[in-house]
């Protein structure tokens, strides 16, 4: 039996070196990318519109860069390369052909592979990688003039010709009866409602970054750990509001609203539930407060307000605003964000933490 060149094979020890819990950290998301890509795969191939195109281009994106976060430089390579075969369909949604879906979903099936093979043996297969590498090369010149059928079905012939079957290895998983840490079970609440509207992509993982942000312009007035859960939580009780209030594109009835704001009470009962987090349920029960007393629940004024739940208003609005949509830019967006923001100091919030939060944005604004 010979012994394979070290050339035909590949390590990211910087990868390898992490915490655990990272590592496992980043396996979730990974799977969560690549069904992500599933399921708008899926949606296409049913004649889903194009923003569906767009969701699978911001899945496949975010896995690119999780892995150049994590030092996992010879698959952020691969994605990079399988990025550029699909910038083409991004760029012209009229032209998506299914050929490029199975293709996709071939090459993320590969990805997940050698990401397995990677943590379980401390290095996966340089050839499997190196081929998906040149076929997607291959692809991108032979794509330059439009998207054709044939050229893809070429492609999925060479890397095997089928799209891997999960259903059998997902009958061999066992469903552990386990309860993982607190945040870590916060988090996947708060991304299990992110994937009910195509709105909410990442919206908790931003909400989280701005805030931390803002609480450490302000000099900590909010326990960090205790902001954190708020973070994940705040929004965690529209997963319980009827979808058809959810998500709902025109003016809510005064029922629809008052079921709406439920929400904080939901939340704020639930952090109650896990034990420890009374002052992250009192956050997400005043993040709507306004701070001239005319928001809900109960009609909270100024400091009385909980300082968390002051910058957790002024970032969810900014989150809400600049949101990704169809019909606006975000350049154009964020600066709707500062002005509407800037527009309502003394009456919805906190002018002190607004004049801080102008700063935290235009460092956001500076680094991008």
């Amino acid at each position: 039996m010979n012994t394979p060149n070290f050339s035909e094979k590949f390590s990211c020890p910087e990868f390898l070196a992490m915490e655990r819990t990272i590592i496992d950290d980043f396996v979730d998301c990974t799977r969560e990318c690549c069904a992500e890509v599933e399921i708008c795969v899926k949606a296409l191939n049913k004649q889903g519109g194009p923003e569906y195109i767009h969701r699978m281009f911001r899945s496949m994106h975010s896995l690119k860069g999780n892995c150049q976060m994590v030092g996992l430089g010879p698959l952020n390579a691969l994605l990079h390369r399988i990025e550029e075969v699909f910038s083409r369909a991004r760029a012209h949604p009229e032209q998506y052909i299914p050929e490029l879906g199975e293709f996709l979903l071939l090459a993320t099936d590969e990805i997940e592979e050698l990401l397995s093979e990677l943590i379980a043996n401390g290095e996966a297969d340089e050839v499997k990688r190196k081929r998906l590498y040149d076929v997607c090369e291959t692809l991108q010149k032979n794509t330059a003039n439009g998207l054709s059928a044939g050229v893809f079905k070429d492609a999925i012939a060479s890397l095997g010709g089928r799209v891997f079957d999960k259903s059998a290895t997902l009958k061999n998983l066992k469903i552990e009866l386990t309860l993982p840490e607190d945040l870590t079970l916060m988090r996947s609440l708060a991304a299990h409602l992110d994937k009910l509207s195509i709105f909410r992509k990442n919206r908790s993982e931003q909400t989280l970054e701005l805030v931390n942000s803002l609480n450490e312009a302000m000099g900590f007035p909010a326990d960090k750990k205790q902001l954190e859960a708020a973070a994940w939580m705040h929004d965690v009780g529209m997963s319980l509001i009827p979808q058809v209030i959810f998500n709902k594109e025109g003016n809510l009835s005064k029922e629809e609203q008052k079921i709406l704001q439920e929400h904080v009470q939901l939340g704020s009962q639930l952090l109650l539930r896990f034990g420890g987090w009374d002052d992250a349920a009192r956050m997400v029960l005043d993040h709507h407060e306004f701070f001239d007393g005319s928001g809900y629940p109960n009609g909270t004024v100024g400091n009385d307000i909980h300082p968390g739940a002051r910058m957790l208003a002024i970032v969810d609005t900014f989150c809400s605003i600049t949101t990704e949509r169809s019909d606006r830019g975000y350049k154009k967006s964020l600066m709707q964000a500062i002005s509407e923001i800037n527009a309502n100091i003394h009456v919805q919030f906190d002018p002190q933490m607004v004049t801080t939060f102008n700063d935290v944005v235009r460092n956001l604004m500076m680094k991008q």
